[in-house]
């Protein structure tokens, strides 16, 4: 079952960038082992990943990537982890929900859509990005 957004893969077409989708747990997660077990297969055919992007709430089965998993593999490996959170990121201002983005902290980026439960208007949208001089420090 395909769980991230149609957007990740419109993007990599329009960025001419080979996209792999990967497999998930029984409860459509991404889970840290199969991604790194991903990259390894990868960069043995010689290919370079640079991007994961996780899902917190997809929306057809509103399920999180486990980002305390795959958080370390991205810092591990000089990935850039986005996490797309458009659906249920709002849902994280209450506090009984915030361990679902635990692992948040490796991100480089997230974005979430106010407009799906917030009341605001349609296509609000908001994108935080981690500062350039604070990525992939050596």
């Amino acid at each position: 079952m395909l769980c991230a957004h149609s957007s990740v893969e419109k993007a990599c077409m329009i960025g001419m960038v080979k996209l792999r989708i990967l497999e998930t747990d029984s409860k459509y997660r991404l889970r840290g082992e199969i991604l790194r077990n991903a990259i390894q297969e990868d960069r043995n055919l010689g290919l370079i990943p640079f991007f994961v992007s996780t899902t917190l709430g997809t929306t057809s089965c509103c399920s999180f990537d486990v980002l305390s998993e795959i958080g370390p593999v991205c810092e591990e490996n000089e990935l850039w982890l986005h996490v797309d959170a458009a659906y249920a990121g709002s849902a994280m201002i209450c506090p009984e929900f915030r361990h679902l983005m635990n692992g948040i902290e490796y991100a480089m980026s997230f974005n979430t859509n106010p407009n799906k439960w917030m009341l605001v208007n349609f296509d609000c949208s908001t994108m935080w990005l981690v500062p350039r001089i604070t990525q992939f420090p050596k």
